[in-house]
């Protein structure tokens, strides 16, 4: 009746669509529309036959009211009436606004219509079936191929398949509609389903599994043991072709115990997993990795919103817009659709409408009861060592993206992280983050080149379940929390006022405090109240004169230090008996590190090593000579500076002893007139893994030496890093290299050859405008996966899209090309 109904309405919408485009009826549409609007009422009358209530009455009048209206209007007479509205575009909007009422009015008759039947048990199945499709939206391909995994006549053996992602995305009702699917019930002899949770027994998931295949269960069965009851559904699907599926599995050790009791007779048998965990492919040993369900795309959201809103899907104009931002701020994930759905389901009108869009989220957490439990099952199944990592994701402000670097730092700084034998804390930290992201907790926001995860947020609702959670548990105090004044943070908060204004800060308020974070605002000069911090691990801050005082040795505590300054600093010398730094990054500027000459002596006769000391950044070459036997495990340098001597040649601090150093930026700030010439390799590390170049104004002939380079994977050319308009790469071999960038180059011709980049994956062309084409060749390369073209000619586009589309026609679709703004 409501799919009807809908039609009905669908069908009026398009004709008075029509009409407010035409600006006035024709005869023919006149008379279409009024059958419509009959068969409309015909349709309600028999639809609401048995629910005739006074409320009911009142809204077939009000109905049957606009629609007679409506027909007056439609004659010439009521049209000369009107012969003031001239205007089409007004007379479409009045039929427009007509329509909506309608649209109201039916969609208050089917609520009515329907949530009695619900009351009474009827139309069940009906539901279901609009709630899985409404699960299923957008995943269409999903179920047509795990639809083929599933019953695929090919794939004889016993398979298993899983489908994870984080909560709400609809995980189960996909399983479930596959289970349903005519299809799977025709080609399966048997099917059960068991749903697994954090807290299951193994004899009630065998109880459940083997009842499915009985049609009367006896007494008995429920008396028998656990290992009786497996032997019993061995024998039961032994020779048959049975598909079971497990929901919610968190504990994969189940699996272990059960797998025993399930034949492999190369029946084509199946067990589908659901799980939040996006490893479980994994641990489950299956031969085909999870497919992984992704967030809901806008388009695909507002179909869901749609079906979930309105019965007969169709959203009265006067509504759209606000639905369309309630929508957008769901963030495609369906739990948050349906909860929001929640919230506008019984009130129709324009300004309820306009509330929840303007504050979604406050009216959704008002009631934590619909989503808190939901979430609460990933949070307690977290082991202890993650759970003060994902709370600490509720500090930032929401929807916030956060650097993967400084949210590592921060966990170490607030003591989340702990030695794992020789492993840096860094590394530990990083496998903590990825164990988030595998248990879908943690979403991806951009990635690097070398496809190390760059930024990353929790979704809104998450956000909130850790502010709750964190309160609920005492975790970190107020002070401790970043806030948002007018899109900057500070952290703690209360302390930016004191700092913008020159105030002093009550010392004894924040002597615990372990992070002091003032990087999105200025300040003048470095905090010297800060150094009487002596438990802070995290100190970032951004001055008009950044220079540290020499007094900063007291934090003997620091980690790290992130200082942004307008002017050139200077490091004391005194930074070097801070024995627990493990970064200095400096975000700009050419900076000089004072003389270390004052290093303690130990009874050796060696300086002091820092020997957590990993990154340094922006310094000048020249101030560096003695430092690097202090800092035998530095993994991150930049040098900014002259790095040209007086002869042409690239000179720099030779750096072969750093045999940890792994990523290195050379900026080059001294002019030299001719192309300059690389230095011998050996004063690089053979570690090195990532190298940026940029203003040094290299030959184009001298790129052979950092082919050199044994474990190389990424080079960045920037601004002027080469000059000369041909790059011909003769014999070099970058035997490792996985990305190339070049970025603002003068290049007008590359030549090159598959064997130049054998293990090249992506390669990326920005702003050089006189290149006239990207080379054929590079489609050779098989390992190639990506060609970006941006802000260069339009022939060198071009000339990448011809690449694609020839290895395209070779059958090779795994190379993509973008491009933007080329001319």
């Amino acid at each position: 009746m409501a799919d009807a109904l809908g039609l009905h309405i669908n069908k009026l919408s398009k004709y008075c669509e029509l009409v407010s485009s035409l600006g006035n009826a024709t005869p023919f549409l006149k008379t279409v529309i009024m059958k419509s609007f009959d068969g409309l009422m015909h349709h309600l009358g028999d639809m609401m036959v048995g629910c005739e209530n006074k409320e009911v009455l009142d809204l077939l009048k009000q109905l049957e009211g606009l629609v007679r209206s409506t027909a007056t209007w439609y004659s010439d007479k009521y049209v000369n009436a009107f012969s003031g509205m001239r205007d089409y575009t007004a007379r479409g909007v009045e039929l427009i606004t007509r329509m909506d009422k309608m649209t109201v009015i039916c969609e208050q008759l089917c609520n009515i219509k329907y949530d009695s039947d619900s009351d009474v048990d009827v139309d069940v199945d009906v539901d279901v079936d609009v709630e899985e499709e409404e699960a299923v939206v957008g995943f269409d391909n999903e179920v047509e191929l795990l639809l083929d995994q599933l019953t695929g006549t090919s794939m004889k053996q016993f398979q298993i398949i899983s489908i994870t992602g984080m909560a709400g995305l609809g995980k189960t009702t996909l399983a479930r509609t596959l289970y349903n699917h005519e299809l799977v019930k025709y080609m399966f002899d048997f099917r059960a389903w068991t749903s697994v949770s954090q807290a299951y027994q193994t004899k009630d998931l065998l109880l459940g599994i083997l009842i499915s295949f009985i049609d009367v269960p006896t007494d008995d069965l429920y008396k028998v043991s656990e290992h009786e009851l497996g032997e019993k559904l061995y024998r039961k699907l032994k020779g048959r072709k049975y598909m079971v599926v497990f929901d919610d599995i968190w504990d994969f050790r189940v699996w272990d115990i059960l797998r025993m009791y399930f034949p492999d007779d190369n029946t084509g048998s199946r067990v589908l997993f659901t799980s939040r965990d996006i490893d479980v492919s994994l641990h489950v040993k299956s031969a085909r990795p999870a497919h992984v369900l992704r967030l809901r795309t806008e388009v695909e959201s507002w179909s869901i919103f749609l079906k979930k809103m309105f019965r007969k899907g169709l959203c009265p104009h006067e509504l759209m817009k606000s639905g369309r931002v309630i929508n957008r701020k769901c963030e495609g994930l369906p739990l948050a659709i349906v909860i929001a759905a929640g919230l506008l389901k019984n009130n129709l009108s324009i300004t309820w409408w306009e509330q929840i869009a303007e504050s979604l989220r406050s009216f959704m957490v008002s009631d934590p009861g619909q989503y808190m439990d939901s979430l609460a099952l990933s949070y307690n199944h977290l082991p202890p060592h993650l759970r003060p990592c994902f709370l600490f994701f509720g500090a930032f402000p929401e929807d916030y993206e956060i650097p993967v670097t400084k949210l590592v730092w921060l966990w170490i700084a607030q003591g989340f992280i702990h030695e794992t034998g020789s492993r840096m804390l860094e590394d530990v930290a990083g496998d903590f983050l990825v164990d988030l992201i595998r248990r879908s907790l943690v979403m991806t926001s951009r990635i690097k080149a070398d496809s190390q995860v760059k930024t990353c947020r929790i979704h809104d609702l998450l956000h909130d379940f850790c502010l709750r959670k964190a309160e609920e548990e005492n975790f970190l105090s107020n002070n401790y929390r970043y806030g948002m004044v007018s899109s900057v943070h500070c952290f703690p908060l209360e302390l930016r006022k004191f700092l913008q204004e020159g105030g002093s800060i009550h010392i004894d308020t924040y002597k615990f405090l372990r992070v002091l974070d003032m990087e999105s605002f200025r300040i003048s000069l470095f905090p010297l109240d800060a150094v009487q911090m002596v438990n802070l691990r995290y100190l970032a801050f951004q001055a008009h004169d950044g220079s540290p005082h020499a007094s900063i040795s007291k934090l003997f505590n620091l980690q790290m230090l992130i200082i942004s300054s307008r002017k050139n600093i200077v490091i004391p010398k005194t930074i070097w008996n801070m024995i627990n730094l493990r970064h200095l990054n400096i975000r700009s500027g050419e900076n000089l590190l004072e003389d270390p000459s004052f290093l303690q002596v130990t009874q050796n006769d060696e300086p002091n090593a820092l020997a957590s000391f990993q990154t340094l950044s922006q310094v000048c070459p020249r101030s560096c000579h003695n430092i690097f036997s202090s800092t035998p495990n530095l993994r991150k340098l930049g040098f900014c500076g002259p790095l040209i001597s007086i002869l042409g040649d690239m000179d720099f601090p030779n750096l072969g002893s750093l045999e940890h150093l792994e990523k290195l930026k050379l900026l080059n700030t001294f002019s030299y007139p001719e192309a300059t010439r690389s230095c011998n390799p050996i004063m690089f590390p053979n570690n090195l893994k990532k190298l940026t170049l940029s203003n040094t104004g290299l030959d184009w002939e001298e790129m052979w030496s950092f082919s050199l380079l044994p474990n190389l994977e990424i080079l960045k050319l920037k601004f002027q890093a080469c000059i000369g308009e041909i790059w011909e790469t003769g014999d070099a071999e970058f035997g490792q290299l996985k990305v190339l960038k070049l970025h603002y180059l003068d290049l007008k011709q590359w030549v090159c050859s598959r064997d130049n980049f054998p293990r090249l994956q992506r390669v990326v062309v920005h702003c050089c405008l006189k290149l006239a084409s990207v080379p054929t060749t590079l489609g050779e390369i098989y390992t190639l996966e990506v060609i970006e073209v941006s802000g260069c000619s339009l022939s060198a586009y071009t000339s990448a899209v011809e690449i694609q589309k020839e290895q395209e026609s070779e059958g090779n679709n795994f190379l993509k090309v973008h491009g933007k703004q080329n001319y």
